[in-house]
């Protein structure tokens, strides 16, 4: 294995402790981590192969993320392989406004390295020492080639992310904030249960959650008593059960939150 220290990508302080590190990766875990980040069957072994053996493994810890651009050393798509990291954007004073979390098997990003002039979409900071993983580009429209359901997964994955952009845009545009926890909710549901309901485990600081939606921690938390008032929901701690679908679904459209309230 070659370690080669990325001097020109790093703040002069910080250059002693982040290393490039060209694989072949260890063949079951990182093809498993591809296989899931695409959501792909084992018959696309050959192409995640050619990916693995192709990748970088990136090394950084705690603070903010500091590569330049997700097009160095070489174009690339960027997949978290362990730890956690924060995204959304830092204001001029330095302080930083956290929108998302993601976690190992989350893209970081995939945008940046097919568009000019090739900067990240957020910016990034590193809750704890992470690992990443750089698929290069070129590597990315090789294996394609070797299997179309590479490629199918490749546009998924895209539109996937553009689908979040747009479902975001609208919320912010068409309904308030309890329509917009409810989509929300909606949107991270597991289920529906034999009884009907279904349960959403909160993995992120409520702030986090409240960036992300446009709003602030007080208005998510009263947005969630009035949908629990209303029988729509149980909270119990960090795990909330929906005990009305449809109910939500009507909360959710443009003029339902202001029916509700």
């Amino acid at each position: 294995m070659l370690n080669a220290t990325a001097s020109s990508h790093l703040s002069p302080g910080r250059q002693a402790v982040r290393t490039w590190l060209a694989v072949p990766m260890a063949p079951e875990s990182d093809l498993n981590l591809l296989r899931n980040a695409f959501r792909l069957q084992r018959q696309s072994d050959l192409a995640l192969c050619h990916l693995a053996n192709a990748a970088r493994l990136v090394r950084c810890p705690v603070g903010p993320f500091e590569i330049a651009s997700p097009r160095r050393p070489e174009p690339s798509w960027w997949l978290l392989s362990q730890g956690v990291m924060g995204l959304g954007t830092r204001g001029q004073c330095g302080n930083f406004c956290e929108k998302r979390t993601i976690r190992p098997g989350d893209w970081l990003e995939t945008a940046g390295a097919m568009t000019p002039p090739g900067t990240w979409l957020e910016q990034a900071e590193c809750r704890t020492a992470v690992e990443l993983v750089a698929v290069p580009l070129v590597a990315l429209n090789e294996a394609c080639t070797l299997d179309p359901a590479l490629l199918q997964a490749f546009a998924a994955v895209l539109a996937q992310r553009v689908r979040e952009l747009s479902d975001s845009l609208y919320d912010m545009g068409t309904t308030d904030v309890t329509g917009r926890v409810a989509r929300w909710l909606l949107r991270h549901a597991q289920g529906p249960a034999s009884d009907g309901t279904a349960t959403v485990t909160l993995t992120e600081r409520k702030g986090t959650i409240a960036q992300h939606l446009g709003t602030t921690s007080e208005s998510l938390s009263r947005a969630l008593r009035r949908m629990s008032d209303a029988s729509l929901v149980e909270v119990h701690g960090y795990e909330l059960r929906l005990r009305d679908l449809e109910g939500l679904r009507r909360l959710a459209s443009p003029a339902g939150s202001q029916r509700m309230i």
